[in-house]
């Protein structure tokens, strides 16, 4: 990944040297997809917000977490993706019903209604902080530049027909700035449902006039108007994948 080449690698390194200079921020988080992308009727992009101690360069050895050192920006890249996709995949095949990660409950359910393997799983920003959100983190600009440049990228390569952005409240002031709505802006079209469900909870909109874009309420929301925001976003895009259906001919 090219960009990776203008940062400072010691963002990359493990945990004990990394600190010196970044702290507690987490290694870099980067997706991966199935082995049946390219062949997958429906690309769906899940934007979450952050991982909680996200660690590439982490393993186990006799029962014990170590860490590797850094080696160079490819193998970086791989050992994240490669972790990504292990991740990822156990987590799709999971029981619906696990409390312990109800964000990867509402990816299950994406699976089941638009199918697994177009599925991506992303997040708003690309490190974490103290296993917890890096808005508050002292070096947040370069974390919100960073991520920014990531998700375009991934969005160039992947070209979702669909992205879900499900970070949440907490972070939509970021979301916002990475993704300005408006006209002439990347985010046109903004459409509500208020037959349905408040645009507080349910919003759509066009991103680079060509990807449509739900906009709901991260998953561990769990009001009664944010589970039915997420629930119609899926009937909405299960509807939308299988395309228009045609009146028989009399």
């Amino acid at each position: 990944m090219n960009l990776l080449n203008d940062i400072d690698i010691t963002c990359l390194e493990n945990p004990e040297t990394r600190k010196v200079v970044y702290g507690k921020l987490s290694g870099l988080f980067l997706p991966s997809v199935s082995e049946n992308y390219s062949n997958a009727k429906n690309k769906v992009m899940i934007i979450g917000s952050e991982t909680a101690g996200w660690e590439p360069l982490a393993k186990k050895v006799a029962g014990d977490t170590v860490f590797d050192d850094f080696e160079s920006i490819d193998t970086y890249v791989d050992r994240t993706m490669q972790k990504h996709q292990h991740f990822f995949k156990k987590m799709l095949q999971k029981d619906s019903g696990d409390r312990g990660h109800t964000f990867h409950n509402f990816t299950r359910a994406t699976a089941k209604a638009v199918g697994g393997d177009g599925l991506i799983y992303a997040n708003l920003f690309c490190f974490d902080w103290r296993k917890k959100s890096p808005i508050k983190y002292p070096k947040f600009d370069f974390v919100k530049d960073l991520s920014g440049k990531i998700l375009d990228v991934q969005i160039k390569i992947l070209q979702p027909d669909y992205i879900i952005f499900a970070n949440g409240i907490s972070s939509a002031k970021q979301r916002r700035e990475l993704f300005p709505v408006g006209e002439g802006a990347r985010c046109t079209d903004g459409k509500n449902h208020p037959e349905k469900i408040s645009s507080h909870y349910l919003w759509e909109f066009i991103l680079d006039k060509k990807i449509r874009c739900f906009r709901v309420h991260h998953p561990s929301a769990r009001s009664k108007e944010a589970r039915l925001g997420r629930s119609f976003a899926l009937q909405l895009l299960a509807e939308a994948a299988r395309g228009p259906t045609s009146s028989a001919i009399q």
